[in-house]
């Protein structure tokens, strides 16, 4: 066997490796080793390779499971987005703050559920650029289906929005709106409160000519019920020639009367009456 050249082949390959290794790491550059990311919360509680919130692209707000701090992704963007949301302030409006969580979460918040601890601590960033009593905190519970429950949650997107809630018009988180009426009226709607959020409808129906609105009147339970079926017509025809004035095609627009039935209040007090009292309308999409 000839030793001699398998030796000069050996040294030929490791002088080869080792001129290599010196161009391309020392001269050129590229063997540096990668500076390791800031940790973002949790990410050192997460040894099982899941996502963390470094590696997520994550709405402005977000949470992780089973706590109810609100992360912000931007500061900067989220102190800009507080201050425009306070400058939609007007009259007869309030913001709704929700939250999502999970069912399986563990809540040990003291609330209701953990969304709605959530929707609190949110409510806090706006203490310095809003009136407090002019917002409303809910939390809105998220079907988990077939996924497991994620490590962090967004919430920031249709979480938090201007809604009608006053005395006359108040909209629920299911985007129905509740129309209040005096005892016994069906009469011309004058009301400027009223009035407002219809245009902000018109404003909507002319956006999505697709849409239709349904207009559902509806009485307390004082006197005959035939007579209250007519009279929840009555009020439902109301909003609907509203619309129509204001330029809605009425083949658009279906009304309904349920009368004294489906009250959402106790007919036994005053209150609870003039809360059934009303007119229920749905954006049909």
């Amino acid at each position: 066997m000839k030793i001699k050249p398998l030796l000069i082949l050996i040294t030929f390959l490791i002088w080869g490796s080792g001129s290599t290794y010196w161009y391309v790491c020392r001269i050129k550059g590229f063997c540096t080793v990668q500076e390791k990311a800031p940790e973002s919360p949790g990410e050192k509680n997460n040894p099982s390779g899941q996502e963390t919130a470094a590696q997520i692209n994550h709405d402005l707000l977000y949470y992780q499971k089973n706590k109810d701090e609100a992360f912000v992704n931007d500061k900067d963007k989220w102190t800009a987005e507080v201050k425009s949301i306070a400058q939609l302030k007007a009259e007869g409006k309030k913001l709704r703050i929700e939250a999502p969580y999970y069912e399986n979460e563990t809540n040990t918040t003291g609330y209701d559920n953990l969304g709605l601890a959530r929707a609190e601590n949110v409510k806090k960033m706006f203490e310095n650029v809003l009136d407090t009593s002019l917002i409303i905190t809910s939390g809105k519970l998220i079907p988990l289906d077939k996924h497991s429950l994620p490590e962090y949650i967004d919430g920031y997107k249709d979480y938090i929005k201007w809604i009608n809630y006053n005395d006359f018009v108040k909209e629920d988180k299911q985007g129905k709106v509740m129309v209040y009426f005096p005892v016994n009226s069906n009469r011309e709607i004058k009301n400027k409160a009223i009035h407002s959020y219809l245009d902000e409808l018109v404003a909507k129906l002319n956006e999505h000519p697709a849409y239709k609105v349904v207009i559902t009147g509806y009485t307390d339970n004082t006197g005959n019920a035939q007579k209250n079926i007519r009279l929840g017509m009555s009020r439902a025809k109301r909003i609907r020639d509203v619309l129509i004035s204001k330029g809605i095609d009425a083949g658009r627009i279906i009304t309904k009367s349920e009368g004294e039935n489906n009250p959402i209040a106790d007919n036994h007090t005053a209150e609870g009456r003039q809360k059934n009292r009303r007119v229920e309308i749905i954006i049909k999409k």
